[in-house]
């Protein structure tokens, strides 16, 4: 994303941190690696899917922000 602005970029994300406080927690799910990230209340919620078939970006179980099943994690 190109942002073209005559407001000063420290004042434009003030207070943007991103992801810094998000710890990413890799693990095996229905056989394919993703990224989770375990949320306050104890469950894990998908964060990325690390995959070379092009089959499992379309499977909606991967998608992000989908509620992980912490049994089914590896």
């Amino acid at each position: 994303m190109i942002l073209y602005s005559i407001v000063p970029p420290e004042i434009v994300f003030n207070g943007f941190e991103g992801d810094a406080g998000i710890k990413h927690i890799q693990g095996e799910y229905r056989g394919e690696k993703v990224l989770v990230v375990r949320m306050t209340d104890g469950s894990y919620t998908m964060s990325r899917l690390i995959s070379t078939r092009p089959s499992s970006f379309l499977d909606p179980a991967f998608q992000p922000g989908t509620t992980v099943n912490e049994r089914e994690l590896k």
